[in-house]
């Protein structure tokens, strides 16, 4: 009798030793997929090169001037001329006589990866904006609104043209708007650019600095 409880407990014992060790195996498998899991991935992989590049031209962290990049497309503008690239390769150019020029900006507003260029000249007292889109290896040309109406009360200039989440901004000076919460300051009109290659202006906001 004493000899089978012996082999009863030592079979007990032979189990749970085996339990345990399925156990800890199980854990350490468990591990081992969590850890590779939570491996961190390059998000670079996961970047649409159509999607647009939107700079900040009042941002000082902001590089503007004659170049601008977006997706594989390059644009400059030298000597008069605006002059696209895709892959490093001249695509086309166009002759752009507007004197006083600024800055060049790019962008892909209405989301149908079909890139923007927007030319910043200013002009004496006046401010021109000319805009292109890329189709079929041509530039057609985006009819930009002029500051009008409601907007125009006050202006005095100093304008300055940038892309902020998806629109396109265009803000200046103001003085003596009656209507306006300051006396005077700066304006930003904030337009959306659709399928249709319509402008649309979605809202207006004074500030006293800008």
């Amino acid at each position: 009798m004493k000899l089978i409880k012996i082999l009863v407990g030592t079979i007990l014992l032979l189990s749970f030793g085996y339990l345990l060790k399925f156990i800890l195996e199980m854990e350490e498998i468990e591990h081992q997929e969590t850890f590779e899991s939570s491996i961190p991935v390059d998000s670079n992989q996961s970047i649409d090169k159509n999607i647009s590049q939107f700079i900040d031209t009042t941002s000082t962290e902001s590089t503007i001037g004659s170049t601008t990049h977006i997706g594989d497309y390059k644009a400059e503008f030298q000597d008069g001329k605006l002059k696209v690239f895709t892959l490093d390769n001249l695509l086309l150019e166009q002759s752009i006589s507007t004197k006083g020029f600024q800055y060049l900006l790019s962008s892909d507003l209405n989301t149908d990866e079909l890139p923007e260029f927007w030319l910043f000249f200013k002009e004496n007292k006046g401010v021109k904006v000319l805009g292109f889109q890329l189709k079929k290896a041509k530039l057609i040309p985006l009819n930009f609104p002029e500051v009008k109406g409601r907007q125009r009360i006050g202006y005095i200039g100093n304008d300055s043209l940038y892309l902020e989440k998806g629109l396109l901004v265009r803000d200046f000076k103001f003085s003596g708007d009656a209507n306006s919460d300051f006396p005077e300051g700066f304006r930003k009109c904030f337009y959306a650019f659709g399928l249709d290659k319509s402008f649309v202006l979605k809202k207006t906001l004074d500030y006293e600095k800008r």
